[in-house]
Parts: C-alpha cells; sequence; structure tokens
C-alpha cells in the first residue's frame, strides 16, 4: 500500500519536472532571440563570422541537450506517479 509520504514526494517530483520543462522552454526561446544581439556583439570585437556563428551553433547545442533531458526528466517523472496513482486506486 502506498503511504502519504511517498504520494506526495512523487507528486512534488512531477512538479517540479514541469517545472523544470518549463524553464528550459523559456532559455531556449531567449537562446533563439539572442541569435543577431550575439553575433553583433561578437563581430565589433574583432570575431570573424564564421566564429560568432559557430559559438551560436554551440549555445543552440548546449540548449537543445538541456530541453531534451529536461523532457525525459518530465516524462519520467509522471509515469512514476502515475504508476504510483494506479498502484494506489488498488
Amino acid at each position: 500500500m502506498m503511504d502519504k509520504v511517498q504520494m506526495e514526494m512523487a507528486k512534488t517530483l512531477w512538479e517540479q519536472s514541469k517545472a523544470s520543462v518549463r524553464q528550459a522552454q523559456d532559455a531556449w526561446t531567449m537562446v533563439l532571440k539572442s541569435q543577431q544581439t550575439l553575433l553583433n556583439s561578437m563581430r565589433p570585437a574583432g570575431a570573424p563570422f564564421g566564429l560568432a556563428a559557430d559559438q551560436f551553433e554551440k549555445l543552440v547545442k548546449f540548449q537543445a541537450e538541456q530541453q531534451q533531458a529536461a523532457v525525459a526528466f518530465v516524462e519520467k517523472m509522471s509515469a512514476e506517479y502515475t504508476k504510483l496513482l494506479e498502484q494506489q486506486k488498488r
């Protein structure tokens, strides 16, 4: 039988994982909006366009990995919470 502490913990982890996905999505939006600003700030500093573009691509790759990790975590926590809810119904 599930105890109340386990259910609350699962629910808390699920809610935190949802918040993590929202934060990762917000960060992803900021990264995409910052492309021109990043390129414009690097060019006057003497960085060639290729280097500036490469730095932006690295930022995009990093943020994509962060987004994927957040989504994987929310999926895992959702499955765990759903499993506990189903066990509780029995």
